[in-house]
């Protein structure tokens, strides 16, 4: 059996690796080597991807242990939500869902409705070319999420390049890669580290809670703490600033889509699933390591051996979906995977979605006549985990737009 490497090299860019769509149809089971030199296993069927993602034999405890597979430069954090399985895993996120459950998350939504309006006129005020990236999708879930971890805002320069460093796919930055976990590392340390200190203080964040759980007698040590904060500032600006920038150049690759939602903002939840599910959260997949033997369509997976579930070419299963390569913005039943399935679902996703919804419909209130300033094929795209445009340069469209509106 032949070994591609992963990322294949037509990767980073809109459309997919036609690499996914023959591997589903000829090879679901294939192997492949990461970037990091190692070689898995690669599941693209949707109904094999969510076996792997949910059953007990495939494990991310395994992942961190010495000599385990990886994926990217980076490498995973022990002692988090992302990296333990049950039982372990289920008491972890028993102390947090609290805090990202349904309702509480919702009443977030008013003040990301306004921040979106008050990033939408920073667009207005740039004019033509303004970098939706820039001024919308980096602003916005950085904004959210330090003050939803506690973290000082007037800190977001810092840990936004390492962030940014830590989810990078180019061999020529792995020295960088590490040093920027290590200083992100340092910095929820400290920021937990003072934290501990003023638990007489009120409550008024999500570290706050976690480390009065901490004081109380539960069992959340300082490890488990910092390795929390340090993946939840990481996947709550990082993938929702990329996914901010690819829905809306998605939609204004194809002008008549952003038409659809200027004549009937309503669409605009079924629409962010569907441009969920259509464009790629990352070029590789989630990584697991088999515990057992697993034998999947002939293919013997032996105990130890990594299996990457590619996420995005589930998402273009037509085992699945009707048509997976066309944009539907109103899709029904859209049970897309690009937040993950089983215990491992992504804790944030209500919150990714409002941060979407809210930015999308700003937007789309505001510019209704928005356009891209240069062809969709001549966007750069970076290289990183989570698939994201390095820049989304606009025409806004306002001449004339002001005084038909007065």
């Amino acid at each position: 059996m032949s070994v591609l490497q992963i990322p294949f090299e037509d990767a980073f860019r809109f459309d997919p690796s036609p690499t996914f769509a023959e591997l589903r149809e000829n090879q679901p089971v294939a192997r492949v080597r990461t970037l990091a030199g190692a070689e898995v296993w690669l599941v693209t069927r949707y109904d094999d991807v969510r076996m792997v993602l949910a059953d007990p034999r495939f494990s991310r405890a395994a992942v961190v242990k010495q000599g385990a597979p990886r994926v990217a430069l980076a490498k995973p954090m022990p002692n988090s939500l992302t990296t333990t399985d049950p039982p372990e895993h289920t008491r972890l996120r028993k102390l947090v869902t609290p805090t990202f459950a349904h309702r509480r998350i919702e009443r977030t939504r008013p003040w990301v409705a306004e921040l979106s309006a008050q990033l939408a006129e920073d667009v207005a005020r740039a004019g033509d070319g303004a970098d939706i990236r820039q001024l919308v999708a980096l602003p916005l879930p950085i904004q959210v999420i330090c003050q939803l971890l506690g973290v000082p805002y007037e800190d977001r320069e810092r840990f936004r390049e390492w962030t940014e460093l830590g989810y990078s796919m180019k061999m020529a930055e792995k020295d960088l890669v590490e040093d920027a976990m290590t200083n992100l590392t340092a910095y929820i340390e400290n920021l937990v580290t003072k934290k501990l200190a003023n638990t007489d203080q009120p409550a008024e964040d999500l570290l706050d809670e976690l480390v009065r759980a901490r004081e109380e007698g539960d069992r959340l040590s300082q490890d488990e703490l910092i390795a929390f904060g340090v993946n939840l500032l990481v996947a709550g600006h990082e993938t929702s600033a990329n996914q901010i920038s690819s829905c809306v150049a998605t939609l204004l690759r194809w002008p008549e889509n952003w038409a659809k939602l200027v004549a009937d903002p309503s669409l605009v939840p079924s629409a962010i699933e569907e441009l969920l599910r259509f464009n790629r959260f990352s070029e590789v997949g989630q990584l697991r390591v088999a515990v057992e033997d697993v034998e999947l369509h002939g293919v013997q997976i032996k105990a130890g051996e990594g299996v990457m579930a590619a996420l995005n070419s589930a998402n273009r299963d037509p085992r699945a979906y009707d048509e997976p390569d066309e944009l539907r913005l109103d899709r029904q039943d859209n049970k897309h995977l690009s937040f993950g399935f089983g215990p491992h679902f992504c804790l944030g996703a209500q919150l990714a979605r409002i941060e979407l919804q809210e930015s999308l419909l700003a937007l789309v209130r505001r510019f209704p006549r928005m356009s891209l300033a240069k062809p969709a094929a001549e966007l750069e795209w970076r290289r990183v985990l989570v698939s994201g445009l390095a820049e989304l340069p606009v025409n806004l469209g306002l001449e004339g737009l002001e005084g038909l509106e007065g």
